[in-house]
């Protein structure tokens, strides 16, 4: 059984609060605008197996200030919607995304004329973050096909639908390694990865970022919250072969600086920021070395 919840938030923490509903294990995240708020709805499937999204939710989002006089978001609405009903919906709303000059994303339903010769990622989300329509997917496969991992080892934090390691297999990387604490992303993600037959170079696993243990790489994609981010920093170092990078996303343009300082007192350099709207991405490299292969 699904659950379809209706949120309004309020003007400019649109991005922030998806970033939050996608990161806690929602899906099918749909818009509309209602005055000056926008109303989200948004879709988790319960499970007497695994925490409940919403919940984790609230707990993720307690601890933020409210606006200009009230509160960031409110809960309008939670009703249990047969999977079959979710299923039709979500697919509706789902087309190719170009991304770059060389990547398009793609539900396996859908069509497209691919002209320019793109790279056809497909991706049928479920659980999992990472259509590619989101800022921070979208700057994350565009550092991975100008940066292209041709020859390197790959590893994905947080991986999600499993769109960036598919992507970074596609680009010529020679082996990709991947983990997600959610283990409806998971599973999603091995769908996808046998769905466009790179599970030769693609390994995913159910890990907590906080306390895997995985062999270092030479580039580290890191598209997640920046509150996750920030407590975890130090571990990066134990992900990275000498000469590496880390491409750190799911940050707010207006975190930046407080990213950054961050990045330096952990011992780590900034060397690209790009941005999309309000969020940002950022490659970075361990200042200790001399030389960076993925540069």
């Amino acid at each position: 059984m699904w659950r379809s919840v209706r949120f309004s938030c309020e003007p400019g923490f649109e991005d922030v609060l998806a970033a939050y509903i996608f990161e806690s294990g929602f899906s099918g995240l749909e818009e509309h605008r209602d005055g000056a708020r926008t109303i989200y709805t948004a879709y988790y499937r319960s499970c007497h197996e695994s925490p409940d999204s919403l919940d984790i939710l609230k707990q993720r989002t307690a601890e933020l200030p409210v606006g200009s006089g009230e509160r960031r978001y409110d809960i309008l609405s939670v009703v249990d919607v047969p999977d079959e009903d979710w299923e039709t919906s979500w697919r509706e709303g789902l087309g190719p995304i170009e991304i770059g000059s060389r990547i398009v994303v793609r539900p396996s339903w859908t069509s497209y004329s691919n002209r320019d010769n793109r790279i056809e990622i497909i991706i049928d989300p479920k659980m999992a973050f990472g259509t590619g329509d989101h800022p921070t997917t979208r700057l994350c496969l565009e550092i991975i096909e100008q940066r292209a991992p041709d020859g390197l080892t790959v590893l994905d934090c947080g991986c999600g639908s499993g769109v960036l390691s598919i992507a970074a297999a596609m680009l010529g990387a020679r082996s990709v390694r991947g983990f997600d604490n959610d283990p409806f992303s998971v599973e999603n993600a091995c769908e996808n990865i046998r769905l466009n037959g790179v599970y030769d170079r693609v390994a995913i696993m159910e890990a907590d970022l906080a306390t895997v243990d995985v062999e270092a790489a030479h580039c580290v994609l890191a598209n997640m919250i920046s509150g996750v981010l920030l407590a975890n920093l130090p571990r990066f170092h134990g992900f990275l072969k000498p000469g590496g990078t880390v491409v750190f996303s799911g940050l707010l343009a207006e975190e930046e600086r407080l990213f950054t300082d961050a990045l330096d007192s952990a011992g780590f350099r900034a060397l690209e920021t790009r941005r999309s709207g309000e969020w940002i991405a950022i490659v970075a490299w361990e200042k200790s070395l001399a030389f960076d292969r993925f540069v």
